[in-house]
């Protein structure tokens, strides 16, 4: 996963609806608050934005967070919800009521899930419980295959 903590971000769909949108990468940089330099390594693939500036990103494109981070709703995970949400870990933490560590480890499928969490990352995140649940369970098994491996 990249630095940012986003995964799947596709610079190409970035700089396509862009150039759709008409705006120049200054143009872009501005409305973001970004520098052209961002926007260019952004759309050249050699860093991926952070979830808040994604969600900067997608206000000023007209588009969703998920368009610029196109995962199959089969294939997504805790930590993409988080991310199409816009929030950073720390600002998803905090409105989840919990600390960066415990948001971490539940991120990394360290935490069971329960039906109270379940339903406060729905409401968070603006998605639905069994996305969540769902989003939960892959995200455990993933953990578990990688351990297998190891």
């Amino acid at each position: 996963m990249p630095r940012s903590g986003v995964r799947g971000f596709r610079a190409d769909r970035l700089r396509e609806l862009r150039v759709r949108a008409g705006f120049s990468a200054d143009d872009l940089a501005a409305k973001v608050g970004a520098t052209r330099q961002a926007v260019s390594t952004w759309e050249t693939g050699r860093s991926t934005p952070p979830p808040a500036t994604l969600g900067r990103i997608a206000n000023a494109l007209h588009t969703s967070v998920a368009a610029l981070v196109p995962i199959p709703e089969s294939q997504l995970k805790l930590s993409d919800l988080r991310v199409h949400a816009a929030l950073s870990q720390g600002d998803a933490a905090q409105l989840l009521g919990m600390s960066n560590t415990v948001l971490a480890d539940i991120e990394r499928g360290r935490k069971p899930e329960t039906e109270e969490r379940i339903e406060s990352f729905a409401e968070t995140y603006g998605v639905s419980t069994r996305t969540v649940a769902a989003a939960w369970s892959r995200t455990r098994d993933a953990r578990t295959t990688r351990a297998q491996v190891l």
